[in-house]
């Protein structure tokens, strides 16, 4: 009798231990379905960006209109030049490279005299990019762009105080000439348009608020 109530203890034990291991592993199963479906509605599925909507990042498709550079080369059929530009066109351009030549002879000649330091030397290489987007256009429309002239007419200030002020004053004059007298001449060309809106913002909204504060 006493073996037999052993086995029985056994069985019972060994019973109880598998329905414990399966409880277990059923809540275990649910938690990790859980998490999986909280992971799901965090996270849905997105597709992926169209080539065209990574490069222009207003989600524009690209076209000969729009584009620059290498994004003109996800446009079929279009080769340079692109197009022709009016003479006021032109003349708009001719006006905002030469004022980006100005910008940077002048941020030049203050960190030749004073040194690399803030905000100059960041708003010069600024100032770089600036005049590579305006040789796009030249370039896109089989256009040659005007050199500077520049360099042996602009001195630097006597204080960086000095010089922070004169930024102040060439950015918004900057910020002006595009908004009142180029965008206005070339609303019907949407690369050039956009182009001189990017650099009147950058002039507006980054480099005049770093001249104000080193003033």
């Amino acid at each position: 009798m006493k073996n037999i109530k052993t086995k029985e203890t056994k069985l019972t034990k060994l019973t109880i231990y598998l329905l414990v291991f399966l409880l277990i592993g059923m809540a275990l199963g649910y938690f990790i379905s859980q998490v999986s479906a909280s992971k799901m509605t965090s996270f849905p599925n997105r597709e992926p960006k169209k080539m065209s909507e990574t490069n222009n990042p207003q989600g524009k498709q690209t076209n000969r209109g729009n584009c620059l550079s290498d994004d003109c080369l996800l446009v079929d059929d279009l080769n340079y030049p692109a197009g022709e530009l009016s003479v006021g066109v032109q003349d708009a351009l001719d006006k905002a490279i030469d004022d980006e030549y100005h910008a940077l002879a002048f941020y030049e000649a203050v960190t030749n005299k004073f040194g690399m330091l803030r905000p100059f030397s960041m708003i010069k290489n600024a100032e770089e990019q600036h005049i590579a987007s305006l040789k796009a256009i030249y370039d896109k429309y089989g256009l040659k762009a005007p050199a500077s002239t520049w360099s042996a007419k602009i001195s630097a200030p006597s204080t960086i105080k000095e010089a922070c002020q004169v930024g102040v004053d060439a950015e918004i004059a900057n910020a002006d000439l595009y908004q009142k007298e180029l965008l206005p001449a070339v609303v019907k060309y949407e690369d050039i348009k956009q182009v001189f809106t990017n650099l009147m913002n950058a002039s507006r909204q980054k480099h005049l608020p770093a001249f104000e504060k080193c003033n």
